[in-house]
């Protein structure tokens, strides 16, 4: 069995002293203006006379429509880009109203991205959770920015996605913001020890790395 053992202390300190300007605050690099991060008049209410049919007999339903590949499950409906990874799950209560809507890369699911918003069962907005709080550099930047710095690795292994987290100053507003980023690669490259890439959440800058210690039993 594989277990991932956590923490080993940050090696490969400081390298790339800034960033360039064409990584900050973009639009075009974030996709902040992507449709994913719309919510439509449909996808206010969950469509039982639509759905049910189906879940009943498969619980989860996946449909490819253009760009995008919709998951339905009961009183909850996923939808991601299959070009950029974004992915919006929308909640709902039983009564079919939605509950909540929330964005992130896939693969990444407890890292939020823009904006998390909660409703009442009336549909009014309860609570907005602004996961961009405190950084400049968006998660599209920090990926952007380990292609650069992982590039070798990058080839070498065959890198084809990235898991991301960071630092969520909702949570721990003492906190500096920062990113972590690793890398998705071949079978030779997940035998290996995980390598996280630090990346600075206002300036860019590369921090330093530390590992995710594979061991086998």
């Amino acid at each position: 069995m594989k277990y991932l053992y956590i923490l080993l202390l940050g090696v490969f300190l400081i390298s790339c002293s800034s960033v360039p300007k064409e990584y900050l605050t973009n639009n075009d690099i974030c996709y902040y203006d992507d449709p994913i991060f719309k919510i439509t008049t449909e996808e206010m209410v969950f469509n039982s006379a639509k759905y049910d049919s189906i879940l009943s007999i498969k619980g989860v339903v996946f449909i490819e429509k253009g760009n995008y590949t919709i998951e339905i499950q009961n009183d909850l409906i996923g939808k991601t880009d299959n070009k950029t990874s974004l992915t919006k799950w929308i909640n709902y209560y039983p009564n079919g109203k939605i509950s909540n809507i929330k964005f992130f890369l896939r693969n990444s699911s407890s890292t939020g991205i823009e904006k998390e918003t909660s409703y009442d069962q009336k549909g009014n907005i309860t609570e907005v959770i602004n996961y961009e709080k405190g950084y400049s550099i968006c998660w599209a930047e920090a990926i952007e920015i380990v292609k650069k710095i992982a590039k070798k690795e990058i080839q070498k292994y065959q890198v084809t996605g990235f898991n991301l987290s960071r630092v969520d100053l909702n949570e721990f507003p003492n906190e500096k913001p920062k990113w972590a980023v690793s890398l998705v690669g071949n079978e030779e490259y997940e035998q290996k020890d995980t390598k996280v890439y630090w990346i600075d959440g206002i300036t860019g800058k590369f921090l330093r790395t530390t590992k995710i210690i594979t061991t086998f039993d």
